[in-house]
């Protein structure tokens, strides 16, 4: 979104998604607010859904799709650039544990609904300032939403600050994939890149995902190429390809259809 880019914090509301069953990546921090209703959807190609109260927070580069909503779903959600996130993180590192995980969802009680949709009216009121001061004031409010989070996970028996070595390779992992996958597809890359050996990354992804880590790399290139190929549809195959990283229009065409089971062109067309 541009208006991310150039304000790199925004806040927006929602009754709908913009699109569904369709894959998107987004380069930012997004934590989300359901105010009612609910929405259906997978994450990282795991499906879950969120309902009323849930406070959910969404890392960047990973794999969202939304496939269904109910029609009393109303949420708001903050959108947060890299920039931004980096600059909050570097003036309050202690209280940001919570954003390693990928996904952070917990469900909050009435009153501490409150609490959190009071900071996020606050911070759309904010974000919409043109004032010399309205970054220092953003994070000031997110630093007080990350101290009333950080009290709540606890009244919540949750507890963020307390994940695992898996979780921590598998985000480290899917990190690397959003930044790399144009540059390699290959699981001995990201092995090298964790230092580890790729008989034994590929059996820890195994055992933590239920697939493979080649399945994970390919699941995040073909949503890559798909959205291109549907939404761009200005670009050649050629140029697609070449966007992907592939050698060849040849070798993106076989690599597509070995894993969509159509050629990228016939899936252009909607065959």
């Amino acid at each position: 979104m541009e208006l991310v880019e150039s304000q790199d914090l925004v806040v927006i509301d929602i009754t709908q998604m913009p699109a569904y069953n369709e894959p998107i990546t987004a380069p930012y921090v997004i934590m989300a607010m359901n105010h009612s209703g609910w929405i259906r959807s997978e994450y990282d190609f795991e499906e879950d859904v969120f309902g009323k109260h849930d406070f959910t927070l969404l890392n960047p580069g990973h794999v969202m799709v939304a496939l269904e909503t109910s029609e009393d779903y109303h949420a708001t959600l903050l959108l947060m650039s890299r920039r931004f996130y980096g600059y909050l993180a570097e003036m309050y590192p202690d209280n940001y544990k919570y954003v390693h995980y990928f996904q952070t969802t917990f469900h909050l009680t009435d009153k501490q609904y409150e609490g959190i949709n009071s900071c996020f009216r606050m911070m759309k009121t904010l974000s919409a300032l043109d004032h010399p001061l309205r970054d220092k004031l953003l994070v000031s409010q997110l630093d007080i939403m990350a101290h009333l989070t950080e009290i709540y996970c606890t009244e919540n028996g949750f507890a963020p600050e307390t994940k695992n070595g898996i979780e921590q390779l598998l985000l480290r992992f899917h990190a690397l994939i959003a930044e790399n996958f144009h540059k390699s597809r290959e699981v001995k890359f990201y092995a090298e890149q964790l230092c580890l050996s790729p008989k034994y990354f590929g059996s820890v992804v195994r055992q933590a995902l239920g697939y493979s880590a080649g399945e994970l790399i390919a699941r995040y290139v073909m949503v890559q190429a798909k959205h291109l190929l549907r939404h761009h549809r200005k670009l050649t195959i050629q140029q697609v390809s070449d966007r992907l990283g592939f050698s060849s229009q040849t070798s993106f065409a076989r690599y597509f259809k070995s894993h969509a089971g159509l050629s990228p062109l016939d899936y252009r067309e909607g065959k």
